[in-house]
C-alpha cells in the first residue's frame, strides 16, 4: 500500500481516506458499484447500520461515508473518515486510532452470513437501490443522453460502461460474488492511504500499518485506460423519444491529450474558453447572441482523452446549433481567443483549485486522481500551471480535438418512434 501523509494545523478534524481501484469491465462493473455502499452497512464487530451509526456518535461525531467514481477507465472505491483532532478534545482524548480500526473492520471484516458470504438482505437491497439508480437515467434526459452518448461513441471500448454496471448483470449479484470480489480487490488492487489535517504523522502511520496489516498481498498490474482508437467517420444518431419538451443535443470529441501529457493544461484552458463557464463562446454565442439553446456548455473528461460539447434546445435548431457549436471550436483553432476570454478563464480555474485548499477529501482526490494517471503536483502546481497557458497554446491544444460521434435526444414525430442513425461529416 501507499501511504499519503499532510499533516496541519488548518483543520480542526483528521480526515483519513482509503482508495481502491480496478480496470472497469462489463461483466464486474455491478458488483464492484454496490460493494462499498454493501460494506457501509456493518462489520464483524458492529453488524447493523444502527450500530455504527451509534459507534459514530460515540466518536464525537465521527462520520464514515462510501463512494463510487469512474475516472477513465478505472472505477475507483474509496471510504473517508472524518474525526475530530486530538488538542480539540477533552484532555486525554483520542478517537483517531478507533476511527481508523472501524475503517479497517468495514473493508477487511464486514459483516457476513455463516457461509461467509455478505448478507443476502442488506445485498437486496442494495441491489434495488442500484436498479433505481440505473433505471432513474430515464427521469433525468440530460444525464440519459450523456450516457447514450459516451456508450455510442465509445462502443467496445471499457469506456463505455457505466459506472453502476448494467441491469443485465444485476441479477447474477449476491452475497458470494459480492464477497469474492471484495477479496479480489483487498488481495490484488492497488491501494492508496490518505491523511490530511490534525494528526501526528509517525502515531498515524503506525496506526494504518497495525489495521491494515495485509500479509500475503499479490497487487496485480491494471490494464488502466487504453489508447485512443484510430480516427474515423464522424456518426450522428437520433433517438426519439417521447413526452420531452426539450430536445438534447450532445457531441463527443477525442483528443490525445490527457493528464500528465504536456500540453494538457492548453487543453483544459481550450475547454474553459469553449463552454466552462458563463463568458465562454457556447454560452455567450451560441445561447445568448444566437438564441439557439436553453443552455450549452463543455466538458473535458481529462483521464480518457475526451471532450463533450451539451445543449437543450427545441428540435428544429439541432443542424444550426450542431454548426454552431463547432464553429466556436473552430474559431479557437484559428486563435480567435480574446484577452478577457483567457484571463476570466484562467481566473475562473484558479479560484476552483484554490478552492481545493480548503477541503480535505478535494486535496486527497485531486493527489490521488493526478498520481494513478500519470500527473503530479499540487493545487497550487496547478494554478500556476494554467496561468502560464498563452493563446498559442490553447490553439495549438484545440487543433489536437476531433469530432466523433453527434446525438440528439429528440421528442417523437407524429407517427414516429424509435432510433435511426446515419453517419457522415457534420463538420
Amino acid at each position: 500500500m501507499r501511504l499519503h501523509l499532510a499533516p496541519t494545523r488548518k483543520f480542526k478534524t483528521a480526515t483519513v481516506k482509503v482508495f481502491l481501484r480496478c480496470d472497469l469491465e462489463p461483466k464486474v462493473a455491478t458488483e464492484v458499484a454496490a460493494l462499498p455502499f454493501i460494506l457501509r452497512r456493518g462489520t464483524e464487530r458492529v453488524p447493523t447500520l444502527r450500530g455504527l451509526s451509534r459507534r459514530l456518535e460515540e466518536l464525537y461525531g465521527a462520520s464514515l461515508e462510501p463512494h463510487l467514481d469512474k475516472v477513465g477507465e478505472q472505477q475507483v472505491l474509496s471510504f473517508s473518515l472524518r474525526v475530530l483532532g486530538e488538542r480539540f478534545l477533552p484532555k486525554g482524548g483520542s478517537v483517531l486510532a478507533e476511527g481508523i480500526e472501524l475503517l479497517s473492520d468495514l473493508i477487511l471484516r464486514p459483516a457476513r452470513d455463516e457461509q461467509g458470504h455478505l448478507r443476502a438482505e442488506e445485498v437486496a437491497q442494495e441491489k434495488v437501490k442500484i436498479q433505481r439508480r440505473i433505471e432513474g437515467l430515464l427521469n433525468d434526459k440530460g444525464s440519459y443522453a450523456a450516457e447514450k452518448l459516451i456508450s455510442t461513441m465509445c462502443a467496445g471500448e471499457p469506456y463505455s460502461v457505466f459506472e453502476f454496471g448494467s441491469l443485465e448483470d444485476l441479477p447474477g449479484v449476491d452475497g458470494a460474488s459480492l464477497e469474492a470480489r471484495r477479496r479480489a480487490l483487498v488481495e490484488r488492487s492497488p491501494i492508496d492511504v490518505y491523511a490530511v489535517g490534525a494528526f501526528e504523522p509517525d502515531q498515524l502511520r503506525e496506526l494504518v500499518a497495525q489495521a491494515f496489516l495485509l500479509p500475503g498481498r499479490e497487487p496485480t498490474p491494471l490494464r488502466g485506460t487504453t489508447g485512443h482508437p484510430p480516427p474515423r467517420e464522424v456518426r450522428e444518431v437520433t433517438e426519439r423519444m417521447g413526452g420531452l419538451s426539450q430536445s438534447k443535443l450532445c457531441m463527443g470529441l477525442r483528443t490525445d491529450l490527457r493528464v500528465g501529457d504536456e500540453g494538457f493544461w492548453d487543453l483544459l484552458v481550450a475547454t474553459g474558453v469553449l463552454g466552462g463557464f458563463p463568458h465562454s463562446k457556447l454560452f455567450r454565442n451560441v445561447r445568448e447572441a444566437e438564441g439557439l439553446c436553453y443552455h450549452a456548455s463543455a466538458s473535458l473528461e481529462r483521464y480518457k482523452g475526451l471532450m463533450f460539447m451539451f445543449a437543450g434546445i427545441d428540435a428544429e435548431n439541432a443542424e444550426k446549433t450542431r454548426d454552431m457549436c463547432l464553429a466556436q471550436l473552430e474559431a479557437i483553432r484559428q486563435g480567435e481567443v480574446s484577452a478577457d476570454e483567457l484571463d476570466n478563464t484562467v481566473a475562473a480555474f484558479r479560484q476552483a483549485y484554490r478552492g481545493i485548499l480548503d477541503r480535505p477529501t478535494s486535496l486527497m482526490n485531486f493527489d490521488y486522481l493526478m498520481s494513478v494517471h500519470g500527473g503530479s503536483g499540487t493545487p497550487e502546481d496547478a494554478i500556476a500551471a494554467v496561468a502560464g497557458v498563452t493563446r498559442e497554446g490553447i490553439q495549438a491544444a484545440a487543433q489536437r480535438v476531433r469530432l466523433d460521434t453527434v446525438y440528439l435526444l429528440a421528442p417523437e414525430e407524429t407517427g414516429e418512434a424509435g432510433e435511426s442513425s446515419g453517419g457522415g461529416e457534420a463538420a
